[in-house]
C-alpha cells in the first residue's frame, strides 16, 4: 500500500515577490510536488524589466531548501532569495 505524499510546505502564498541574489526579482506562482524526491518545489516566473533571464513566459521550478540556501559572495555569504514583498 503506497503512503499518502507529504504536505506540500507553502511558505509564501502566490503573488509573493523575491530577490535573487544576483538581483533578478521574481513572483511565486505556486508549489507543486516532485516526484523523484517528494520535496515540495516552487514554482516562480521572471518579473518584466527585472533583467532575469529568460524573460516573462517562462516558469521556472526550484526545490524549497535552496531559496534559503547561503551562497559565498564578494559581499560575503547572503541567501539565494529573500523575500521583497507580498505582492507586485
Amino acid at each position: 500500500m503506497t503512503q499518502p505524499p507529504p504536505p506540500l510546505d507553502r511558505r509564501w502564498p502566490p503573488g509573493t515577490v523575491l530577490r535573487h541574489y544576483k538581483g533578478g526579482r521574481y513572483r511565486v506562482t505556486g508549489y507543486c510536488l516532485i516526484e523523484a524526491t517528494l520535496e515540495t518545489g516552487v514554482l516562480y516566473e521572471p518579473l518584466p524589466a527585472s533583467g532575469a533571464a529568460p524573460g516573462p513566459g517562462v516558469t521556472w521550478m526550484r526545490p524549497l531548501p535552496q531559496f534559503s540556501q547561503p551562497i559565498e559572495t564578494p559581499a560575503g555569504v547572503v541567501p539565494r532569495f529573500c523575500v521583497e514583498s507580498g505582492d507586485a
